[in-house]
């Protein structure tokens, strides 16, 4: 459980580094307000649907972390990162390679991560060292956040609660 709510919790740091670039060439990224963050995410890779709810305590700091590291991820893995913003919505095609695998995924945000956003990631990954035997994954994550107010209660920044209770630290 512990795994799960790192990965679901941590999806906005990922997720984050999909934004549109700025006019003098460098990505720029929203910051969610500081405060309680609701995160509802649907994680399937074809055996079936898992959901998770969880509070998430955000402050300035972790976000100015967050899009540091976010942005730095993907200039290290991506060979290509193609974003694209129309109607509202940023899309978001990349092929990077993490941890040994190709992962080629498409991610639509919507939302003014201030309030409220959502999020749709659809990805393959495959192993390349793998050619006799084809390792693929194809995976479907869509999460929504709602902003709940500026008081985090007894969560730190960076905190993390799932609805069973149990806490962990994502920054």
């Amino acid at each position: 459980m512990r795994l799960r709510i790192l990965f679901l919790a941590s999806l906005p740091l990922f997720l984050a580094s999909a934004l549109p670039a700025s006019a003098e060439g460098t990505i720029t990224l929203p910051e969610r307000k500081a405060g309680l963050w609701e995160l509802k995410t649907m994680m399937d890779e074809g055996g079936g649907p898992h959901d998770q709810t969880m509070k998430l305590c955000v402050d300035q700091r972790m976000e100015k972390n967050t899009v540091k590291a976010s942005i730095a991820d993907h200039q290290k893995n991506c060979s290509s990162y193609d974003v694209k913003a129309a109607n509202g919505n940023t899309t978001v095609d990349s092929d990077c390679i993490f941890n040994g695998r190709r992962v080629m995924s498409t991610t639509t945000m919507s939302g003014d991560f201030n309030s409220a956003f959502q999020i749709r990631i659809e990805s393959t990954t495959t192993d390349p060292e793998q050619k006799d035997r084809s390792v693929v994954i194809k995976r479907t994550i869509t999460q929504e956040g709602k902003y709940l107010g500026d008081k985090c209660g007894d969560l730190k920044p960076g905190e993390a609660q799932g609805t069973d209770g149990s806490r962990i630290l994502v920054q």
